[in-house]
Order: C-alpha cells, then sequence, then structure tokens
C-alpha cells in the first residue's frame, strides 16, 4: 500500500497516482487505486470513467470492495471517490473499520494499492496514511506548500508504527529546484522532526500538461516523448522499487490491523 498525501490541494496527487499506477501496470504489476478523496474526488475524471459506484456505496454497507471497483481503459482498476459526497473528515469509527476491511480485502487481490489521500491533516486522512507502507509526499516548490508538505512530516513523525517518507515536487521550472526543496525538507525534516524522508523525483511544469482536458488520456498513456512523461517514469522506476521492497518485506500486520491501531489511537 502505498499513499499519496500532501498538506495541501492542488500540488497535483491525483495526476502523479494516476501516471504512476499506469506506470506500474505496465511493468506487469496487478494495481488499484483507491481514491480516499470523497469530497472533492477526481481520480475518476483523470481516468476518463464513470464509475457505477464510488466509496460511497462501499460505506453503506451495500456493496464489498469487488463490487465498486471500475476498470480503467489503461489497466489499474479504480475505486471511486465520488464528487460532492461526505468527506473523509466526517467519516466515524464505524465506517472507517469499513474502509480498513476494504482495503484489506484489495491487499489480497492486487500486487499493489495507491490510495490517493484527501489532503491535510485530519484524524481520518492521516490514518489512511498512516497505515501504507510508504508514503509519497507530493508537494510543489512554493513555500506555502513546503510549509503544508511540513505538517504532515511531522505528524507522521509522532508515530510509533509509521510508513517511509519519499517527497515528490511537482510543477518544477528545472531539476535543481525539485532537489533544492528537497534538501531544504529533508534538513528541517532531521533537524526537528528527527524523521529521514527520501527523494522520489521533480516533474517539470509543462504547459501542454497543464492545459490538458478532462476526457485525454493521462500523460503515460499518451505523451511518451515529453519531459513530463519521462520524469513520471522514472517516479514509477522508484515506486516500483519500493513496491517489491515491500512485497519481500511485509510488516508483522497486514492493513486492517494497521489501520484499526490508529483509529484507536485518534
Amino acid at each position: 500500500m502505498v499513499a499519496f498525501a500532501s498538506g495541501k490541494g492542488g500540488t497535483g496527487k491525483s495526476f502523479l497516482t494516476t501516471n504512476v499506477a499506469i506506470g506500474l501496470h505496465r511493468r506487469g504489476l496487478r494495481v488499484a487505486v483507491v481514491d480516499c478523496d470523497f469530497g472533492l474526488a477526481n481520480a475518476h475524471l483523470l481516468f476518463g470513467v464513470s464509475p457505477k459506484r464510488s466509496m460511497q456505496h462501499l460505506l453503506d454497507g451495500h456493496y464489498t470492495a469487488a463490487e465498486v471497483l471500475t476498470a480503467t481503459d489503461f489497466g489499474p482498476s479504480l475505486v471511486a471517490g465520488g464528487s460532492g459526497l461526505t468527506s473523509l473528515a466526517e467519516l466515524g469509527s464505524r465506517h472507517m473499520q469499513m474502509l480498513a476491511s476494504a482495503f484489506d480485502q484489495l491487499a489480497r487481490r492486487f500486487d499493489v494499492l495507491l490510495v490517493d489521500c484527501a489532503a491535510g491533516l485530519s484524524p481520518q486522512s492521516m490514518i489512511t496514511v498512516l497505515a501504507a507502507q510508504h508514503v509519497v509526499l507530493v508537494t510543489n516548490p512554493e513555500i506555502a506548500a513546503l510549509t503544508d508538505a511540513y505538517a504532515v512530516i511531522k505528524c507522521v513523525s509522532r508515530q510509533a508504527e509509521r510508513p517511509e517518507v519519499h517527497l515528490a515536487v511537482n510543477r518544477v521550472g528545472d531539476d535543481a529546484v525539485g532537489r533544492a526543496s528537497y534538501e531544504r525538507m529533508s534538513d528541517v525534516s532531521r533537524r526537528f522532526a528527527n524523521l529521514p524522508i527520501h527523494y522520489l523525483g521533480a516533474v517539470p511544469e509543462d504547459a501542454s500538461v497543464s492545459h490538458r482536458r478532462l476526457g485525454q488520456a493521462p500523460v503515460l498513456a499518451k505523451e511518451q516523448g515529453c519531459g513530463t512523461s519521462g520524469a513520471l517514469l522514472a517516479l514509477v522506476d522508484k515506486v516500483e522499487v519500493c513496491v517489491h521492497g515491500a512485497r519481500a518485506n511485509p510488516p508483522p500486520r497486514g492493513v486492517e490491523a494497521r489501520m484499526l491501531s490508529q483509529i484507536r489511537r485518534w
């Protein structure tokens, strides 16, 4: 389970999640994306699908995790979050337990779950982040985005059982900006949160990508030769290493047990 998280909205978290999912599928992995940004979900739009069922149907108790899966034309399966529905922050303990059970069911069916988490630090969002084995923290080089990303790092650092944190810097002018953003964040994280973080990479700002219309295929499904696709493939390489490492050395407790533990704590 790899959680894609961010301190604030608008960093491109869903964009990275969906493209990395396509990249991992093309490496031969069985991949599912779970959109946990219930109120403002958009993974289904990026995949170009119109799901008949979403996470809302699952949490209503009428369908299983397998029954709310939607196939996409690009390989990965999707559990859609829906849009304008009950937000993750409003879910109570019973619904979070149902979500934990759903993650466990999906983890048994797929090689990797990529979870598009809700931005911010609500307890429900952090429970989902902390249940993962790896967290991809998506930020931009602007100081506001970096500050909010550090807030997530501080929250993770306080946990006894915590995932590895990887920083992905989206919408950079060049690789040097991404590396500098990581170095700054890594230094602050080590000094003040006592948490080492890893550099996943940077994705350049590209007008042709920023102005893509809904309904167009994701970058890795179509634009194979642009700088953005090359940067995304480099991210896929590193996430794949994390996935294979996690599968070779699974944690002592499964995803459901990890989530239930966090639910009790929060």
